[in-house]
């Protein structure tokens, strides 16, 4: 029998989520992830000589190394090729800055777990695994890439005949995306290089990629020779397509917009991108021109300004021709989204008092979120009370609320985002705003204020039932925890251990019986791209992790209080990691429609 399966049954999935998305909707400037201790807290390191701190870290980065050894071993003890991969990956940017080599031996590794995937697919196929797979490979392609784009194209030749999903028009063109994506990474190196990676492509028969504009733009700012060279073969490229073409013609607008935006340090403009911005507004000007294509037009007036001046007055012309068509909904939305650009309130609020019913409500929601950003709280407050409907009544109320808490503590105002985060509901989210208010304070030299504020957070946290929003919460306080009075972490951290421990049983006993996509596979919990895995096991291995500079042994043993050793292995890496100072990578994206859950950091 399996011991584990995707546990995501959706109103628990939901339930996981709620609380630090609502949390997320705020602009709150997040402190750094690995962050040293405010200075003046009160600690007995502070007491110690420089040389005894030094000695310390020595210590610590050693002890750090030698856990990383150990993980790196247990982990080809994994069944799943797919768990050592994602260990692999993981651990692949740490190994780069102290020990390449080794680090170059991982990806020889994970080209060799990629191929057994590959194989163990064939012989028991499941749904949506070669999809999963995909995912996974296009992730640890951009993780290569961040350290070394010519190692992660390597990579990418040696390894994407392994995860084919049966799609190749689509494989071809996530493919094509990803190497022009690894070339720009490649133009901050060796931008000539990367100029013939996109030469390359050029060769390559169909509609251009919008990836390609990116790259002439990075390829252009390392080496301008090489960037103008590669704007003529584009250019030359597209007028051999013909403008006509549909997809062709949204390139060329592409590109003119971007260049139009790109410095040129007082030049001329290009002789090639006058003579496209003068072909583009020549079939624009045609009278079968499309009119549903005149709105993306408006936004490049600028663009024919400054490369196609002659044309300008014809294309304002048309595009007025084109507003008298609109609705009046369309019409009012329109002079909405332009007046929004200034960033006036009560500008924004005229238009909407002007506008039908089957559209106020919408516009009234976004001038109240404007006020609340200004610091108008009370002003956001009347426009919310204009909404006949009372949930999103509601709903306006309390993200206005956390805009005004956000916006006080980002000006260093700490005393006042607590007291308006008194009005935050439910208790877990206003638990997880004190958290973020606490570590801006702590970072901001109020450690006093910081330590009162995580106080009432983990108050507010005691005597909830255990469940995905507390879980998520618990884990917030307690990584602000770690960087104020890290021993309170400690039982923050326990609880969870235990929390996650009792829902790990759980999902055990009900693996087989859940007709959704598992989170376990041959006994094993997949590390890579599962529910449980991304929405429980992660988070608490980085809340954990936060301890490691302050208390290594008892992050060890917070990550070891995990049952599952492919899941231990995993905090045990990302304790290793904080210990030695390095921070997580960002979660790059995925092509292709996929879907992956980053940390609720």
């Amino acid at each position: 029998m399996h011991r584990w399966a995707r546990f995501a049954l959706v109103p628990f999935t939901i339930a996981v989520l709620t609380a630090p998305a609502l949390a997320q909707l705020v602009t709150l400037q997040p402190a750094p992830e690995s962050q040293p201790a405010p200075t003046n807290l009160p600690s007995p390191a502070d007491d110690k000589s420089k040389a005894e701190k030094e000695k310390e870290v020595i210590a610590r980065h050693q002890a750090a190394l030698t856990l990383l050894d150990l993980v790196l071993a247990g982990s080809k003890n994994l069944s799943l090729p797919q768990n050592r991969i994602a260990v692999a990956s993981e651990a692949f940017p740490i190994l780069w800055s102290r020990n390449e080599p080794q680090a170059r031996t991982l990806v020889t590794q994970m080209i060799g777990d990629f191929a057994q995937a590959s194989t163990r697919q064939q012989e028991t196929p499941a749904p949506n695994i070669r999809q999963q797979l995909r995912q996974q490979w296009q992730l640890v392609l951009r993780t290569i890439a961040q350290a070394d784009a010519e190692l992660a194209i390597s990579f990418m030749n040696a390894t994407h005949a392994f995860v084919q999903i049966g799609n190749p028009e689509q494989e071809e063109a996530e493919e094509r995306s990803l190497r022009l994506e690894l070339a720009a990474q490649e133009a901050e190196h060796n931008p000539r290089n990367a100029l013939r990676l996109a030469e390359k492509d050029l060769q390559t028969p169909g509609d251009l990629p919008q990836e390609l504009i990116n790259l002439q733009i990075q390829i252009a700012a390392k080496d301008p020779e090489a960037g103008t060279q590669l704007l003529h073969k584009i250019v030359a490229r597209v007028r051999g397509i013909g403008l006509s073409d549909d997809s062709n013609f949204n390139f060329a607008l592409s590109l003119l917009n971007s260049q139009a935006n790109s410095p040129t340090n007082g030049a001329a403009p290009d002789d090639t991108l006058k003579t496209l911005a003068d072909a583009v507004a020549s079939v624009a000007l045609n009278p079968e021109f499309p009119s549903e294509s005149w709105p993306m037009l408006q936004g490049s007036i600028s663009a024919f300004e400054q490369f196609a001046p002659g044309r300008v007055q014809a294309l304002r012309q048309k595009v007025e021709e084109y507003s008298r068509t609109l609705n009046p909904n369309q019409k009012v939305w329109d002079q909405f989204n332009e007046t929004q650009a200034g960033g006036d309130p009560n500008q924004l609020l005229a238009i909407a008092e002007q506008a039908s019913d089957d559209v106020r409500s919408n516009m009234y929601q976004q001038v109240a979120w404007q006020f609340a950003n200004n610091g108008d709280l009370q002003r956001a407050r009347q426009i919310a009370d204009k909404l006949p409907d009372p949930f999103q009544r509601e709903q306006v109320l309390q993200q206005a609320v956390r805009q005004s808490a956000a916006s006080a503590a980002n000006q260093g105002e700490f005393a006042t985002a607590r007291q308006l985060a008194q009005e935050i509901t439910p208790d877990e989210d206003r638990a997880t705003m004190l958290a973020q208010f606490a570590s801006s304070a702590a970072l901001a030299k109020q450690p006093a204020l910081a330590q009162e504020m995580l106080e009432e957070a983990a108050g507010l946290l005691v005597n909830h039932a255990a469940g995905a929003p507390t879980f998520a919460a618990q884990l917030q306080v307690a990584q602000a925890f770690a960087h104020v009075t890290p021993a309170r972490a400690v039982p923050l951290l326990e609880r969870s251990a235990g929390q996650l421990d009792q829902v790990l049983t759980a999902a055990v006993a009900v693996d087989a019986f859940l007709p959704f996509q598992h989170s376990f596979d041959a006994g094993e919990l997949v590390l890579n791209n599962s529910f449980l895995c991304n929405s429980l096991i992660r988070p608490y291995a980085e809340a954990t992790a936060e301890l490691a500079n302050y208390d290594l042994p008892a992050a060890r043993i917070l990550a070891d209080r995990i049952s599952l050793p492919e899941a231990r292995l995993f905090a045990e890496l990302f304790v290793a990691r904080t210990a030695l100072g390095d921070t997580p990578p960002a979660q790059p994206r995925v092509v292709g429609g996929g879907i992956f859950l980053s940390s609720m950091r």
